[in-house]
């Protein structure tokens, strides 16, 4: 084969995986049958960037991307410049507003729309599933890293199915500020895991295992993001 029918084949492979969407969203198609399920990323208040030259959700994003997943990348920080001029309410209406969207795009099973929110993403996502509506699209389940749940109340529908991962060391979103949620949702709609010795951005690899910063502590712990992430596989399949 010449190189640049080589280069073309792979320009043609490339474009079934990562489709233009229009201008609010990036998302990643895979090359597995349809329907496809989906999940909408949420990042924390540094958006979707790398850190220490890593980017976890370019990682997460891969690894849903060939588990035959839509990936669909919802980047609130575009929307409203950043977590200090928004509230958790404004990121849960984005969170809303994408999972309508992909609902109505070709290739997607809208039963099985799911999303997965870090930090302030993760409070967005509390916030959405609280806010969901009968008739609107539907989160069909949630995942929830270290969320910040400063202020946030439990969501009322016992239809949600949803994890939220804590590290017990956590000094940025406080663990105890999740109580009110956890102990207000229906009965069997989460699962809650609090890792022991383990720091705010316990799944990022690229971290130390602590690294000290003027917010608070953040640090890699393998043991909470090799389990957390095999959950979350389960939960998704």
């Amino acid at each position: 084969m010449s190189v640049c029918r080589a280069v073309l084949a792979m320009l043609l492979l490339s474009s079934q995986w990562a489709r233009a969407a229009d201008d609010d969203y990036r998302v990643l198609w895979p090359a597995t049958p349809s329907p496809h399920p989906v999940v909408l990323l949420v990042p924390g208040c540094s958006g979707f960037a790398a850190l220490n030259g890593l980017n976890i959700y370019e990682e997460r994003a891969d690894a849903l991307r060939a588990g035959g997943h839509i990936v669909v990348f919802v980047d609130y920080l575009g929307r409203f410049g950043s977590c200090g001029h928004m509230s958790h309410a404004e990121v849960g209406d984005a969170i809303l507003q994408a999972a309508g969207w992909v609902r109505d795009q070709p290739d997607v099973d809208p039963s099985r729309i799911a999303v997965i929110g870090w930090s302030f993403g993760g409070g967005g996502v509390i916030a959405a599933l609280r806010s969901m509506q009968a008739g609107a699209p539907r989160l069909a389940r949630a995942v929830m890293y270290y969320p910040d749940s400063r202020g946030e109340t439990a969501w009322s529908d016992p239809s949600i199915s949803a994890l939220m991962f804590l590290g017990n060391e956590d000094n940025v979103t406080r663990p105890a500020l999740c109580e009110p949620v956890a102990q207000g949702v229906p009965p069997h709609s989460l699962t809650l895991m609090v890792y022991p010795n383990a720091f705010h951005g316990f799944d990022v690899r690229s971290l130390p295992q602590r690294a000290e910063y003027p917010f608070g502590t953040l640090g890699y712990n393998a043991g909470a993001a090799t389990d957390s992430w095999a959950r979350v596989g389960d939960f998704l399949r």
